[in-house]
């Protein structure tokens, strides 16, 4: 059925390609645009059967060599699927959303798109994301009855209206995109506990497909430029928009990479792997990322919980044989050597001060945390939502316990698998924990370390 799926969608891609065929007949070559943040295609010519574009061959980036990965007949994320649903059904959902879904009756938000995302309905679209995402990890039919009624609709509901000139900020331009990608996660982890029959199936995987392919990341803000993959300073440059190379790539990438597996589609992880590319550029030598780092007083905010990604994918490419945490990033830093830096991050808020002043994105600037302690900070709005520093280091073993294992076995001292005290148990940043696929391949070991 899947190879089946696979060949409908690519022929359907070829039909109704994003730039036609060319006059002589053949498919156009794709490549990466001058600037790096998105696909172009062009008639004469090929492929580079290296898989660099000429522009990571040109200005120094290290090659993307996540091209090389290739998908893998009946792949499956976890070994042990009995013993994570039981462990999924324990993760509590945060309070304030449960308090808050009863007012915004998030499932029937989601599913019906209504009220439609716009800069009054985000904050409320935000939250029912993660609660829907809560609630999908110990009950996945819910998601999978979601997407279904999204595939099924007369009128897709997940579309985007353009950015105009009288917009500021196109809400829907942020929330659609990155649903679509955090619940094709969702869909990529508990693919076989959702139930449809064979046509709802094929409904469903042509239809995330057919969204996370046709994902071309414009500038959200009127008049902006996209980040410049060859200039990592581009992205809190006054006339960028940064979100073109940032969170919603980040998503989708992700959510692209993980169908991608599951679907055995490596069209779709080929895709995947481009896009994250880019978002993984804006990662200096020394393993922080100037995106999240240059968010004024959001700082910490944003460079912690998007490192829950590093781990997600280390979980995730340990399946197919590859130790991402030894992942060499475009600018030469390893995968790891972020996550280090981010641990020392937790510890001291200042260590991003040298971009975080250019406020990118925030209107809560820099300067309303720049002059406090670090015992200071952390009793902010800003710092209370960022981490449950009262519990030390047990967040961050949680949500990076491979890392952990590997590279700093001295914080693996406590029971990983019981501790709930996470701000971040459910995100509407990320569709799966990286916890789920660590407990799901390593089940006997984090049980033993429970008893211990």
């Amino acid at each position: 059925m899947k190879k089946l799926l696979l060949l409908l969608i690519l022929s359907v891609f070829s039909a109704q390609s994003f730039s036609g065929s060319c006059p002589d007949g053949s498919e156009p070559v794709k490549s990466v645009s001058t600037d790096g943040t998105y696909f172009v295609y062009n008639c004469g010519g090929s492929a580079d059967s290296s898989n660099e574009t000429s522009s990571t061959k040109s200005n120094g980036l290290v090659p993307n060599t996540l091209k090389q990965i290739k998908v893998e007949k009946n792949w499956e994320p976890v070994a042990d699927f009995e013993a994570l649903k039981e462990y999924a059904k324990l993760v509590p959902i945060g309070e304030f959303r449960v308090r808050k879904n009863k007012e915004w009756n998030c499932v029937d938000r989601i599913t019906n798109v209504n009220p439609y995302p716009t800069e009054d309905t985000h904050r409320a679209w935000f939250h029912c994301q993660a609660y829907v995402h809560g609630l999908g990890a110990s009950n996945p039919q819910i998601v999978g009855d979601i997407l279904l009624t999204w595939a099924s609709a007369k009128k897709d509901p997940m579309f985007v209206i353009p950015t105009t000139k009288s917009g500021d900020y196109n809400v829907a331009g942020y929330d659609i995109p990155s649903t679509i990608g955090t619940f094709a996660q969702s869909y990529g982890l508990w693919y076989d506990e959702i139930a449809y029959t064979p046509e709802e199936r094929e409904r469903v995987d042509a239809y995330i497909t057919r969204k996370l392919m046709e994902q071309q990341f414009p500038v959200l803000n009127y008049g902006l430029k996209p980040c410049d993959i060859n200039n990592i300073n581009s992205v809190y440059h006054k006339d960028t928009g940064a979100n073109n190379c940032g969170n919603i790539r980040m998503k989708v990438s992700v959510g692209e990479i993980m169908l991608g597996f599951r679907l055995e589609n490596q069209t779709l992880l080929d895709k995947g792997h481009d896009d994250i590319y880019v978002v993984l550029a804006f990662i200096n030598e020394d393993g922080v990322n100037t995106n999240h780092a240059s968010r004024g007083a959001n700082t910490v905010n944003y460079s912690w919980e998007y490192t829950y990604y590093s781990s997600l994918l280390a979980e995730l490419y340990a399946t197919v044989g590859y130790d991402y945490l030894e992942h060499t990033l475009p600018h030469g830093a390893k995968v790891h050597e972020h996550l280090s830096f981010n641990y020392k991050l937790l510890k001291d808020f200042t260590l991003t001060k040298k971009w975080a002043h250019h406020n990118v994105g925030s209107m809560n600037r820099y300067e309303n945390i720049s002059n406090l302690t670090q015992e200071e900070y952390q009793k902010t709005d800003n710092g209370q939502n960022v981490y449950s520093w009262e519990d030390g280091d047990k967040e961050f073993v949680k949500a990076h316990t491979k890392f952990v294992k590997k590279y700093m076995p001295d914080l693996y001292s406590f029971a990983v698998k019981n501790y709930m005290g996470s701000n971040f148990n459910e995100s509407p940043n990320f569709g799966v924990h990286p916890y789920m696929l660590h407990l799901g391949n390593n089940f006997i070991e984090e049980n033993d370390n429970v008893t211990q």
